[in-house]
């Protein structure tokens, strides 16, 4: 006669194992990168990112980190990470220790560490498209109701677009305005611009740029302004919470009117970027301008706003434009102010 005990047993043995193992796992520390300060303090996280001064820490307590790398003395990752020296080549090390000025990488095999110049590695964890893999392209597209005053007093419904694709060494920008004016129930388009920049990046924080900018505005008989030439630029600053660069040059600008006669100008110009995350990176200030100052006619165009995001990969935005011309068409105001709510879609 079978025992109706003895298939019952193996289950009360199973049991409490099982607990056992579920306890002692779920008490078992899960792997992070390990930062360790100068003063002591350890920082567990992700390790996203270390350039140009600073080592960004993604942690589950308190976002993303921003931590100044002189401060760190050394850095332990849980697995293998890319780290990018001057010469392009490209190291696999799972620790990392400073001191005077010296780094020492330890890899993922048994070998002796190295030990190189701090300013060797140009960056732990770097972009696909620094490595030449590949590509990075990132935008946005808004939508703006605009109150408009100036030359013209006017409620329009404006699209503009920003893209920026980066390669290796080489760094395309686009950005565009077009304007819909609606009157007696019809649509007519009165201005766009289209400004384009490249940039071939060095070793460094200089870089060399071309400008290739059109604008149109029927309104002010402008059939086609087109502005172009070289300038040298200089990057202060550029992480994922705050980029700032400037660049200077001399240009060459065409007023191609429909009534008037067309003019020509040269001049030295300038280009100023910034952006900002701020706010535990809920919010963006950020502003861009340009300006020619030419023998005869001097142009300048600035933006100036906030940009909040939302949920889904949308912003909101609120712009405030200032656009200047010392000699104008028809004689009309040498400037310009329009504020924009926009919301928007960022890639």
């Amino acid at each position: 006669m079978t025992d109706p005990d003895s298939t019952a047993y193996p289950l009360r043995i199973r049991w409490p194992l099982l607990v056992v193992v579920i306890v002692v796992l779920s008490l078992q520390p899960a792997l992070a990168d390990e930062v360790i300060m100068h003063n002591g303090d350890r920082l567990t996280g992700e390790v996203i990112r270390q350039d140009e001064g600073r080592l960004r820490l993604k942690t589950a307590y308190a976002g993303t980190l921003n931590i100044d790398w002189e401060q760190v003395s050394a850095v332990r990752l849980d697995e293998a990470r890319e780290a990018l020296f001057d010469d392009e080549t490209v190291l696999a090390v799972t620790a990392v220790s400073r001191h005077d000025g010296r780094l020492t990488l330890q890899q993922d095999s048994p070998t002796k560490p190295m030990t190189v110049d701090e300013a060797r590695v140009k960056a732990i964890e770097p972009e696909p498209w620094e490595l030449g893999k590949g590509h990075k392209l990132s935008g946005r597209v808004n939508f703006a109701l605009k109150n408009e005053h100036g030359n013209t007093d006017k409620n329009e419904i404006d699209l503009d677009f920003e893209l920026d694709y980066r390669r290796r060494w080489h760094r395309f920008q686009s950005w565009g305005q077009l304007e819909y004016d609606t009157r007696s129930g019809s649509k007519t388009t009165d201005k766009w611009s289209l400004d384009n920049n490249y940039r071939r990046l060095f070793d460094g924080p200089w870089y060399g740029s071309a400008w290739l900018f059109f604008k149109h505005d029927r309104f002010q008989d402008l059939r086609l302004r087109f502005l172009t030439g070289p300038a040298l630029g200089y990057t202060f600053d550029e992480s994922p919470t705050r980029n700032l660069r400037a660049e200077a040059g001399v240009f060459h600008f065409r007023d191609d009117f429909y009534e008037l006669d067309d003019e020509s100008y040269w001049g030295p110009g300038w280009y100023l970027d910034y952006d900002q995350l701020v706010w535990q990176e809920r919010l963006q200030p950020y502003h861009k301008q340009y300006g020619v100052l030419a023998s005869g006619k001097n142009i300048w165009r600035s933006w100036t706003g906030v940009r909040m995001p939302l949920s889904g990969g949308f912003v909101g935005s609120l712009e405030y434009e200032i656009e200047y011309d010392s000699d104008p068409s028809f004689e009309t105001d040498t400037t310009d102010t329009t504020l924009r709510f926009k919301l928007g879609y960022q890639l």
